[in-house]
């Protein structure tokens, strides 16, 4: 991100000072001739001149310093994420979390862990903006056990094959039509809790996309992983106090669509 430097609070004076002296400058070598150099050397100064208008604020076109706040607000759990900001960092696709995973297990990651959490995604970060990218991650890393599919990875994915949406967020085609370009066998569900326990009893991992609830007051993806008689055990990119055990009852009505997941070599 481009740091810019603080400037004082009368800057309007510096430009009418620089528009003299531009003035001036013109009217001497005109008399003369040959405005080449002058104009070349005056253009270079007006162009490097980086000013703040009167009241303006250092630029966030992005807006990522506010999103940030807001996200340690509603999230505490992430406030050290958001302190240790200090700028947008680079995709590491080159990331591999082999050792840290097991084909077959499921392994919790969250969207704002700082190895990926500062990269761009959509209109924000993967940190505030890359809850399905991070459980998409999880499946395809948990059931291939291919490291490699990092939350980055997938983000970068998604954005090159147009499923990141500016202005709406992560496609729906991203767990569906993505998971498969990935490697995995993707079957939308229907919202019915025996299928649910069935897929779950196959080892079949389930990603549903939540409504406004216990999990999030816009939208929001989870990753369910497994289930018992109490209920379905939930994985949450962005809060780790909601890795628990979750009736039926109590999410039901907050899943706007779920898939479940599979790979060949079961």
């Amino acid at each position: 991100m481009r740091n810019t430097k603080t400037r004082q609070k009368s800057p309007v004076n510096w430009i009418a000072i620089l528009l003299l002296f531009a003035a001036l400058a013109y009217m001497l070598v005109s008399s003369f001739g040959g405005m080449g150099g002058i104009k070349d050397t005056l253009k270079r100064l007006f162009d490097d001149y980086d000013y703040e208008k009167p009241g303006e604020t250092e630029p966030d076109e992005r807006g990522i310093r506010k999103a940030l706040d807001e996200l340690a607000d509603k999230n505490p759990e992430a406030s050290a994420f958001v302190d240790a900001y200090a700028g947008i960092e680079e995709y590491d696709l080159e990331l591999d979390l082999s050792s840290e995973i097991t084909a077959g297990t499921i392994p919790y990651l969250t969207q704002w862990d700082r190895r990926w959490g500062y990269c761009l995604y959509g209109e924000g970060l993967i940190g505030y903006t890359g809850c399905g990218p991070t459980a998409l991650a999880m499946v395809a890393m948990g059931l291939t056990g291919d490291g490699t599919l990092t939350p980055a990875y997938v983000a970068d994915f998604a954005v090159r094959n147009g499923y990141c949406v500016p202005g709406s967020g992560t496609a729906w085609l991203l767990f569906s039509e993505g998971a498969e370009k990935l490697g995995l066998h993707a079957k939308e569900l229907p919202l019915w809790e025996q299928t649910m326990r069935e897929e779950l009893r196959l080892g079949h991992p389930l990603i549903c996309v939540m409504g406004p609830g216990h999990f999030t007051e816009t939208g929001h993806y989870i990753v369910l992983t497994s289930c018992d008689d109490a209920g379905f055990h939930v994985y949450d990119p962005n809060r780790p106090s909601n890795c628990k055990t979750w009736s039926y009852a109590e999410i039901s009505d907050e899943i706007k669509n779920l898939w479940s997941y599979s790979v060949d070599d079961e």
